[in-house]
Formats: C-alpha cells, sequence, structure tokens
C-alpha cells in the first residue's frame, strides 16, 4: 500500500455511524480522513465508549428517577405508575443521558496531548485533576443505580424486612401514645358510671324497704306514716339518679365522643400514616444503605 492511499481514501467510504462515533470522541473528521487507519479507529473506539457511557447514563438516570420519584410501597411490591410520570421518568432519562454524553464527550475532546514523551510530568498531572474529579463523580452517578437495579432482588429482600420491622416500631409507638388518652378517658367514664351505681343501688335499697312495708316484713302492713316516709325517700332517691343523668348527659357523650375519635385517629395512623412512613423507606438512599454503600 502507498503513502497515498494510506493517508487519503475516499471520504464516502467512510460510514455515517463511524463519523458519529469520530464526533463523539470530539475529533476533527477533516484530519481524519488524511490520517493512518490507527487514529481512525482509535477514536471510533473512543466515541464507542462516550456513546455507550451516555446510553448507560440515560439508563442509570431513569432508574434512578423511578426510585427516588415514584410511588413507594412495600419493597418488592409492583406498583402501578401514571402514564404521565412514565413520560418524566423517559424526559429525565433523555436529559440526564444527553448531560452526561456531553461531559464525558468535553473531558474526552479536551484532553492535551502533553509534551510528546512517555512520562507524565507534574504539571500534566494537575491540569488532568479537574478531568479526572469529572470522571469519578460521573462514573459513581452512572454505577450506583445501575448496581442497585442488578441487585433489585436481593435488596428488596433486605429492605422490606426492615420496613416491616419499623412499621412495627411505628405501631408500637403509636399504640402506647393514643392508649394513654383512651385510658384516661375511659376513667373519666368509669368514675362516672361509679358514681351513678352508687345513687342507683340507694334508689333500689329506698325501693325494697317501701316494698318491705306495703306488704308487711317490716312492719304493719298498709300505707301509714312509715310508708309514706319511705315512698319519700325512694322519690327522692330516683330523682337523685335522674338528676345525675341530666347533669352528666353531656359530660358521657362528649367523653364518648372523644373516645371514638381517638380510635379512628388510632386506626388511620395503623393504617395510613405509619404505612405511608414505612412505605417511604423505599427509596433511594435506603436502598444504597441497603446495599452497603
Amino acid at each position: 500500500m502507498s503513502q497515498t492511499e494510506y493517508f487519503n481514501y475516499d471520504p464516502k467510504s467512510v460510514s455515517r455511524f463511524t463519523r458519529f462515533l469520530w464526533w463523539c470522541a470530539g475529533a476533527d473528521q477533516y484530519f481524519l480522513l488524511r490520517s493512518p487507519k490507527q487514529d481512525r479507529v482509535k477514536y471510533a473506539g473512543i466515541g464507542g465508549i462516550v456513546l455507550a457511557t451516555g446510553l448507560l447514563a440515560m439508563a442509570s438516570g431513569g432508574f434512578a428517577f423511578t426510585t427516588a420519584f415514584g410511588p413507594k410501597g412495600m419493597a418488592g411490591t409492583d406498583l402501578v405508575t401514571s402514564i404521565g410520570f412514565k413520560v418524566a421518568t423517559i424526559a429525565f432519562a433523555i436529559f440526564w443521558g444527553l448531560m452526561i454524553f456531553n461531559l464525558d464527550r468535553f473531558i474526552v475532546s479536551s484532553t492535551g496531548k502533553g509534551d510528546g514523551t512517555d512520562s507524565i510530568t507534574l504539571r500534566e498531572f494537575g491540569q488532568a485533576i479537574p478531568r479526572i474529579i469529572i470522571a469519578l463523580i460521573l462514573g459513581l452517578t452512572i454505577s450506583k443505580p445501575l448496581e442497585i437495579k442488578i441487585l433489585e432482588t436481593e435488596i428488596n429482600v433486605e429492605l422490606r424486612k426492615k420496613q416491616q420491622e419499623k412499621l412495627a416500631e411505628f405501631n408500637e409507638s403509636t399504640k402506647k401514645r393514643f392508649q394513654y388518652d383512651i385510658d384516661r378517658i375511659d376513667a373519666d367514664l368509669l368514675k362516672i358510671e361509679t358514681d351513678r351505681n352508687v345513687l342507683v343501688d340507694r334508689q333500689k335499697v329506698a325501693e325494697q324497704e317501701y316494698i318491705d312495708q306495703m306488704q308487711g316484713r317490716s312492719g304493719m302492713a298498709g300505707y301509714g306514716p312509715r310508708a309514706k316516709q319511705l315512698e319519700s325517700l325512694k322519690d327522692e332517691k330516683t330523682k337523685q339518679v335522674a338528676e345525675f343523668d341530666e347533669r352528666t348527659k353531656t359530660q358521657v357523650e362528649n367523653l364518648r365522643k372523644q373516645r371514638q375519635k381517638k380510635l379512628e385517629e388510632l386506626d388511620h395512623e395503623l393504617n395510613v400514616t405509619n404505612l405511608e412512613q414505612a412505605h417511604n423507606l423505599d427509596g433511594l438512599l435506603a436502598r444504597m444503605e441497603t446495599r452497603g454503600d
């Protein structure tokens, strides 16, 4: 092969995809069309790496967005997402992939040629530090969501166990907190009931004494002075019970309403609030912690 054939060839023989890979690598097609074949292959390979990084970033961004902002539930549960959320996920994945692609392309295309020697000087290393830091950040942001997705089954098992443990803790704390208020209300209701039972017992005793007097079991039978006195006492005790019921009616109703409200609030916290808190543990950070990062 002559030198002319080696350095120059028909641009039409270069496919559009190869030209696209050169562009991904930030290379100048004008010079590559006049460069040795090894340079063309090298920059096509670099462009392929940049393109693959962008595609992986797109997938990683989609997984991260879904995990961070998607509907939460017990780990491993299939959750239904809306069409709007799916569109937002795709849009973010494309945006994230393009951003990482552009940053990676910038790192590759802006890398200097050095001083022409094989050794790396301190100056060259200092110039490369910002690009190295960016590359490390890109690697972490791309790899972590993909790693979490790959290990999703194992993470779900451990994360679901943690969620159930947390839910049990939340429920235990909630029950203790509400039980104190419910016990206080029950104590007030019991006191009212106890005071009423005392009056009812006195009423029953007065009624029985009146009946015994009328039937002659405690003296001469008949409606005499003693019977009238016992009847008056019976009526007085009956009136005390009625007055007590009237006086405590509103208080009893309010206490019962408070108790019912507390029970409803308890049920809501156990079956809604605490469950949502346990579901919220199914996030990106929780999965990273479960993974051991």
